[in-house]
């Protein structure tokens, strides 16, 4: 039986498409941006001036899928202050388990960080989500969570996450993404609106990839969405209307190009 990749190796794997978008040049570019943001602790900041492990997450993904060598020995120094997390909140939790997951680890450790996450409510198909990526650090085939239904009037982000968990086999998930396709490219956070973000793009079209979908119709809108949103520090913003670049969504602009690429 063929082994699923794990789900965080797939969303880097993925976004490592982008590569045969981007000239080598621009490749530079994205990855001084993301360099950029590297605080003298080792960690990386979004908006504020602060290290963040939510940031410092997708900016050591970010570096990775570009091909780029991550500042391991400083990164290190970062992460290792966490100890294994039991003060965290649940999102910090995951992001410190990826990071710690590239490092060397005990089996000590390891179930230090499995009882913590495991004590975790999941709450969400977007909790789901993250678990899965934290089980994938810790090397855990399967959690023990229940699922999560997919409900097509969430946020695209959370119904997006909700794809990606459940992987339902008919086509109503991928016409429910696609409906939230945008004109002018990219997708909306909801079926009401017409106006794209590069998070909400991001995740329809990697959950489209999961459903094994026809991107034909929204490649090219896409693609032009997401140049639009390229900043000249190298770094991608948020939406049109955003006027600060940061690393989280040069990871989405990545995914989102590496989705369309493959």
């Amino acid at each position: 039986m063929k082994t699923m990749q794990p789900l965080a190796d797939r969303l880097i794997h993925t976004a490592a498409g982008a590569r045969r978008f981007l000239e080598q040049k621009s490749r530079s570019q994205v990855a001084r941006f993301i360099l950029s943001r590297q605080n003298p602790d080792g960690g990386f900041r979004g908006k504020g001036a602060e290290s963040d492990l939510y940031y410092t997450v997708f900016a050591a993904a970010g570096l990775k899928a570009l091909g780029a060598p991550v500042p391991a020995l400083r990164l290190w120094n970062y992460v290792r202050r966490f100890g294994t997390g039991e003060e965290l909140d649940f999102v910090h939790l995951v992001c410190l388990i990826q990071l710690r997951s590239a490092f060397p680890m005990l089996g000590k450790t390891r179930r230090r960080f499995f009882q913590a996450l495991e004590s975790r409510r999941a709450e969400s198909a977007y909790d789901l989500f993250l678990k899965q990526l934290a089980g994938d650090g810790l090397r855990i085939a399967r959690l023990p969570v229940a699922p999560r239904p997919v409900v097509f009037a969430d946020p695209t982000p959370s119904l997006a996450a909700a794809i990606i968990v459940n992987q339902p086999a008919d086509r109503t998930a991928a016409k429910a993404l696609l409906d939230r396709a945008c004109r002018s490219g990219g997708f909306a956070a909801t079926d009401q609106l017409n106006t794209a973000d590069l998070l909400s793009t991001a995740t329809a079209l990697f959950a489209l990839r999961t459903l094994h979908a026809d991107l034909d119709t929204v490649r090219r809108p896409c693609l032009e969405f997401v140049e639009s949103l390229w900043r000249d520090s190298g770094g991608f913003a948020g939406h049109a209307a955003d006027e600060f670049e940061d690393v989280e969504y040069t990871f989405y602009a990545l995914l989102s190009v590496g989705c369309l690429m493959q």
